[in-house]
């Protein structure tokens, strides 16, 4: 399976999601929580435009998540047919290479008696 750009990007965008829920978690075990994403955008907007660039946010990587599980389905199927035409093709090449040795093989060579 191919990756492409929408790939990356739900990757990197989940990541993000995955580490910024770890340090709320973290911080939130240890004390008041600390929210990264809150404390990035504060500086560059005002309170009501950061609260909805953050929920943007939020919102992008939750759709990440789902492209992920999307992908992931993807790749399960991907995988479930490459092994199946696998074990098509191996079936074939057992039935092609298989000999017949015919009675030579059957006769007893032992000259212990």
């Amino acid at each position: 399976m191919n990756t492409n750009a929408f790939d990356w990007l739900a990757i990197l965008l989940v990541a993000i999601g995955a580490i910024t829920w770890g340090i709320l978690g973290v911080t939130g075990l240890t004390g008041d929580p600390v929210n990264v994403v809150d404390l990035l955008l504060e500086p560059i907007f005002r309170p009501g435009p950061a609260q909805t660039v953050e929920s943007l946010i939020y919102t992008l990587v939750g759709v990440a998540g789902v492209y992920l599980l999307y992908t992931a389905y993807k790749m399960g199927r991907a995988s479930r047919r490459t092994a199946r035409e696998r074990r098509k093709r191996d079936a074939t090449t057992r039935t092609e290479t298989t000999t017949d040795y015919g009675e030579t093989d059957t006769e007893n060579t032992n000259t212990d008696s």
